[in-house]
């Protein structure tokens, strides 16, 4: 798991490397947002509006006959393994709507005739920093984290950063977002953050 982690890393790091190397016309084509839509504590951070994404482990309970509780990883392909269904992706879904998926899976199995299923975020994903910061790779989120903890986490900037934009990748996506840094802004597990230099 460790090696698969440092993998992850890696690559990110020689990925980011790359990308350090465009010029600034290049990046004219990474999409533009308003700071405003990471606003801290928005809808995306609520216990109810967040989505889940790869690494958050969870707690599944089932509530029938009689009450399973359970606890999963979110791997790589956005999934956790129900025993005994195997498989269901969960990511990009609250804990609300996966509890709805989850009853369902269970019913059409037969296992249970009408479960009533919660699920609960146990531990965050973790978030990824790129770029010019102090020391680049992958760090624990903490509910509420803004960017400037999430540099902090790094070692902070270093000279040749430029402190008035960065670029934001959410967990699987493959393009990244710029965001000016007219103010602190949130960050959520899986972000893949890219600090970049003064020329950029």
């Amino acid at each position: 798991m460790h090696l698969f982690k440092s993998s992850i890393v890696s690559a990110l790091i020689a990925a980011s490397m790359g990308l350090s190397a465009c010029t600034s016309d290049e990046f004219m084509s990474v999409p533009s947002k308003d700071p405003g839509e990471r606003a801290l504590g928005g809808p995306a951070l609520s216990s109810t509006g967040y989505r889940m994404t790869i690494g958050d482990h969870v707690r599944v309970t089932v509530f029938g006959s009689t009450s399973v509780t359970s606890e999963y990883t979110i791997d790589e392909t956005g999934a956790i393994s129900l025993a005994p269904m195997g498989p269901l992706v969960v990511k990009e879904m609250t804990t609300t709507e996966a509890a709805a998926l989850i009853a369902k899976n269970y019913t059409q199995a037969g296992l249970y005739k009408d479960p009533r299923v919660t699920v609960d975020i146990l531990s965050f994903g973790p978030f990824y920093m790129l770029g010019e910061v102090s020391k680049p790779g992958e760090f624990q989120y903490r509910p509420g984290m803004s960017l400037f903890a999430a540099v902090a986490s790094a070692g902070g900037y270093t000279y040749r950063a430029n402190r008035e934009r960065v670029f934001i990748r959410k967990a699987r996506e493959a393009i990244e977002t710029e965001y000016e840094l007219t103010s602190d802004i949130a960050v959520l597990p899986g972000d893949v953050i890219r600090v970049p230099d003064l020329h950029l």
